[in-house]
C-alpha cells in the first residue's frame, strides 16, 4: 500500500471527463476476479499435502499463543520463519571476522541481507513518509504520523538478531562479551540502516522545502531508531505468574501497556525534536543540538542492562 500511494503521488494523474459508471463497472469486476480466487483456492484444497496442513497448523498455534499472551516479537517469528523453505544459497569464509565484537555484528548484517522480506520492509516503509511528503501534506500534520509509524516498522526489521538473542540468551552468553557490550554491538546494524532510510526521507523533504539542514537532522536523529530497536527487542515480557486484571479483552497482566510501550516510547521521546521541526516548518540550529542529546539519551537507554539481566548473564570464557 505505501509503494502504491508513493505511485499515484508520483503519476498525478489529469483528471478528465465524467467517469459516471467507472465505480460500477470496477465494482463489478472486484467480485469476479474475488469469486474467481475463492473457486481457485477451492478446487486446491485437495491437493495441500498433510505435512503442510500439521506445518501451518503448528504456526497457527504458535501464532494464537503469541496473540494470547501478548508477545508480539514471537508472532513475529510465527508469521514470518519458515525454516522447510529455508536454502542456503551460497557461503562465504567471513575472513573479515577476527574478534568477537565483529562476530555478532556480522551476524546481525547476515540475518538482514539474508532475507528479502527484512530488505523490502525497509524500503516499502520509506515510501510512507515520503508518499506523505510528495503529496504536499508534510506542513499539515500527515507526515509525522508516516514518519514514526514508517520508521518504527523499517526500524523492526533491522533488529531481528536482538531478537533472537533475546528468545535464547544463550547466543549472547556463548561470546566473550558482556551483557552492555553484546547491546552497544547490536546497536551498529540498526544504526547505519536507520541512517540511510533517514537521510533518504529527509532528503526529500530538503527537496521539497529547499532547506538542507532537514538531513542533518535526519542524521542526527538516526540513533533514536537504534535505541527504540534495541529497548523492544530486550524488553521484557508480560507477569503472568501473579494477580491478573480483568478487562474487555479478558484478564490481563498489571503493567502490560508499558511493556508493549517499550520501543515506542522512546522512538516519541526521542525524536520530539524533529517533530517540533515538522510543526514549525524549519529546522533551527537549536533544533539540532536538541535532537543530538536526545539521540544520545536514547542509546544510552536502548544499551543499559538491569541488574537482574546482568546478574543472569555470565559470558562464556
Amino acid at each position: 500500500m505505501p509503494v502504491a500511494g508513493l505511485v499515484l503521488v508520483l503519476a498525478r494523474p489529469a483528471a478528465t471527463g465524467p467517469t459516471t459508471g467507472l465505480p460500477a463497472v470496477a465494482a463489478v469486476a472486484a467480485v469476479g476476479l474475488a469469486a474467481l480466487a475463492v473457486a481457485a483456492v477451492d478446487l486446491r484444497l485437495g491437493r495441500v499435502p498433510d505435512a503442510e496442513l500439521r506445518e501451518r497448523g503448528a504456526v497457527a498455534g504458535q501464532a494464537i499463543g503469541a496473540v494470547v499472551s501478548l508477545d508480539s516479537r514471537e508472532l513475529g517469528r510465527a508469521l514470518t520463519e519458515n525454516p522447510r523453505h529455508q536454502r542456503r544459497r551460497k557461503s562465504s569464509r567471513l575472513t573479515w571476522v577476527s574478534s568477537p565484537a565483529r562476530a555478532l555484528v556480522t551476524a546481525d548484517v547476515l540475518l538482514l541481507v539474508r532475507s528479502p522480506r527484512r530488505v523490502a520492509q525497509v524500503v516499502v516503509a520509506g515510501c510512507l513518509p515520503v508518499a506523505a511528503i510528495l503529496a504536499g501534506a508534510w506542513h499539515a500534520g500527515v507526515t509525522v504520523p508516516a514518519l514514526l509509524i514508517g520508521g518504527y516498522v523499517a526500524t523492526l526489521a533491522t533488529a531481528e538478531g536482538s531478537r533472537r538473542g533475546e528468545a535464547a540468551p544463550v547466543l549472547d552468553a556463548l561470546l566473550p562479551l558482556d551483557a552492555r557490550t553484546v547491546r552497544r554491538l547490536r546497536l551498529v546494524v540498526p544504526g547505519v540502516v536507520m541512517l540511510g532510510w533517514s537521510l533518504a526521507v529527509f532528503a526529500v523533504v530538503a527537496a521539497r522545502t529547499g532547506d538542507w539542514m532537514w538531513p542533518v537532522l535526519g542524521a542526527v536523529a538516526a540513533p533514536v531508531w537504534a535505541g527504540a530497536a534495541v529497548r523492544g527487542a530486550y524488553r521484557r515480557a508480560p507477569d503472568w505468574s501473579g494477580a491478573l486484571v480483568a478487562s474487555p479483552f479478558g484478564p490481563l497482566p498489571p503493567g502490560v501497556a508499558s511493556v508493549l510501550a517499550s520501543g515506542p516510547d522512546v522512538v516519541v521521546l526521542g525524536l520530539a525534536p524533529a517533530i517540533v521541526a515538522f510543526v514549525v516548518g524549519a529546522v533551527p540550529p537549536v533544533v539540532v543540538v536538541v535532537q543530538g542529546i536526545a539521540s544520545g539519551v536514547v542509546l544510552l537507554v536502548g544499551s543499559h542492562v538491569s541488574a537482574a539481566r546482568r546478574a543472569t548473564t555470565v559470558p562464556a570464557r
